[in-house]
């Protein structure tokens, strides 16, 4: 028996029956001593070791990834060409601000007005400790970092679709947690404690098993029943004199069990406390576009025609005011133009090349901002920064900015995915407004539609023609594919996140792309 607990996948066993119970919150309660995290091996750029004069790199694509190639190789004194089809630098790191305009599905150009100087992150908005790369080039370039607040405990959660009481009721966030902790806390004390888990635990893990699950504050030390408790808060709260609160009354797992929404726990790179740049995450986009050589950045430059030799690269593209075509040579090239684009372009790479870079799927994203005369889910719901979700408009997340400011704020009324996004993408402004108007009001009633200040901006990344998704997914036996784009071919390399597929999404993740790339071009350099 002994040999058997002591046994790793017998333990492993036991965690996982323990997920299957009560989520990964049991499981963490169990490894409550272990540490467990997942963080990035990359904390700087690769050394590059051959010398870049007399060679020519053209980079495609001016987001992170090409920004960040440009400016390594352009150290190591490559000579970089820097193609962008925008009007500005900086791909999905960018934001919308007073004079941001977007192109909507239908072609009509919306101009953002917000006011205060302040904005929507249209893609990145937030900074894991773990991200070591990113936070690389914040230190190095002198980005200015704040206090993101990814976690609010007093944020709600919605939906309109399931059965029971909870069906169209707001649920703060720290009623639900504690809630399902607790009932978890009570059935595995109960099977504890009633021999169930003999067969797999000494009698000695079971002591200290129902030790620690007393000590959580939960439930009742004699009885293991959940109950009412500090952790999830009261209903009237104490104060002075003879105020000594009432506890909130804690739902039933039966109703828990319906609530379908937020069943998962924060991940390692998802923790309460992140980092965002100040004034904007495209400070960083900013910050790597000013630290280019001077005239290696050409924007409004459309790429055409992609073609190679085994000594070369030549590419055309197109100014985009002008109308007028050109076309560029150079030994080298790295393309980080996303796949769903890149295999669009006049091109000739080897068909195993372009079927490997149409293997991840294309993610259909919105995100879509309503600006507010007051910061009242601070005043009313004591919710700073944090989310609140619901079934319908998938994510609303609230400020970690100006905390208590006079200004009121921008919130992420809507962050969809998949089918969500495309049928927001089929909106109208004025429909997209009633839409998250409509879903936040489930939320903030009495609130959400009476601050709203007739503000709106947002983006939707599928209908964004130079990009087409917000990330490539690459899902289960697809990634097999992913070595026949690491590997290139001739003088063509591929870089950005979709070469970063456990990143993917991230700003690391194109960084650290950009870094894999650079260091393999490098090479290819030296040996030619």
């Amino acid at each position: 028996m002994t040999e058997k607990i002591n046994n790793a996948i017998s333990k492993r066993d036991f965690l996982q029956t323990i997920g299957m119970i009560g989520g990964s919150a049991a499981v963490m309660t169990a490894l409550s001593g272990f540490e467990n995290s997942f963080a990035s091996e990359m904390t700087a750029p690769p050394m590059l070791s051959t010398s870049g004069k007399g060679q020519k790199v053209i980079v495609l694509g001016a987001g992170l990834a090409g920004m960040v190639s440009a400016l390594e190789l352009s150290k190591k004194g490559y000579e970089v060409e820097l193609l962008e089809a925008r009007d500005f630098a900086g791909g999905r790191t960018s934001c919308s601000r007073k004079g941001t305009k977007v192109t909507q599905a239908d072609g009509t150009i919306e101009t953002c007005d917000f006011e205060h100087g302040q904005y929507l992150n249209h893609g990145a908005w937030r900074i894991p400790g773990q991200h070591h790369s990113t936070l690389h080039y914040c230190r190095t370039l002198g980005v200015p970092l704040e206090v993101m607040l990814n976690h609010s405990s007093q944020s709600y959660v919605y939906s309109d679709s399931i059965e029971g009481p909870l069906n169209n009721k707001r649920v703060r966030r720290i009623h639900m947690e504690a809630d399902r902790k607790g009932h978890v806390a009570e059935l595995l004390a109960k099977c504890a404690s009633g021999g169930a888990l003999d067969d797999i635990l000494t009698p000695e893990d079971i002591e200290k098993l129902l030790t620690y699950l007393k000590s959580m504050g939960l439930i009742n030390a004699d009885t293991f029943e959940y109950q009412a408790n500090a952790i999830r808060g009261y209903s009237t709260y104490k104060g002075a004199g003879e105020n000594y609160g009432t506890l909130s009354e804690p739902y039933d797992l039966s109703e828990l069990l319906n609530l379908n929404i937020q069943t998962r726990e924060l991940t390692s790179d998802h923790p309460t406390c992140m980092f965002q740049a100040v004034g904007g995450m495209d400070a960083l986009s900013f910050a790597l576009r000013d630290a280019l050589p001077r005239g290696t950045m050409k924007l409004n430059k459309e790429v055409t025609k992609i073609s190679q030799t085994n000594d070369g690269v030549s590419i055309n593209y197109k100014d985009t005011k002008s109308g007028r075509e050109r076309t560029t040579k150079g030994d080298y090239l790295i393309s980080t133009i996303p796949f769903a684009v890149v295999t669009e372009i006049e091109n000739d790479f080897n068909q195993d090349i372009i079927d490997a870079m149409k293997t991840p799927a294309p993610s259909q994203v919105s995100k879509f901002g309503l600006q507010m005369k007051t910061r009242f889910w601070e005043v009313e719901d004591m919710i700073y920064g944090g989310v609140s979700s619901t079934s319908m408009a998938g994510t609303i997340a609230y400020p970690s900015a100006d905390l208590h400011g006079n200004n009121g704020g921008v919130i992420l009324a809507s962050y969809l995915f998949g089918g969500l996004s495309t049928a927001f993408s089929k909106m109208n402004i004025d429909q997209k407004v009633e839409y998250a108007l409509s879903t936040g009001e489930n939320i903030h009633p009495g609130n959400y539609r009476q601050n709203f200040n007739g503000k709106a901006a947002g983006i939707i990344w599928e209908d964004e023609k130079y990009n087409k998704s917000g990330w490539s997914s690459w899902r289960g036996d697809s990634i097999k594919k992913l070595p026949t784009i690491l590997k290139g071919e001739n003088r063509v390399l591929f870089a950005g996140d979709c070469i970063a597929p456990r990143l993917s999404g991230w700003m690391a993740g194109a960084i650290e792309g950009a870094w894999i790339t650079i260091a393999e071009l490098d090479k290819r350099a030296g040996r030619a």
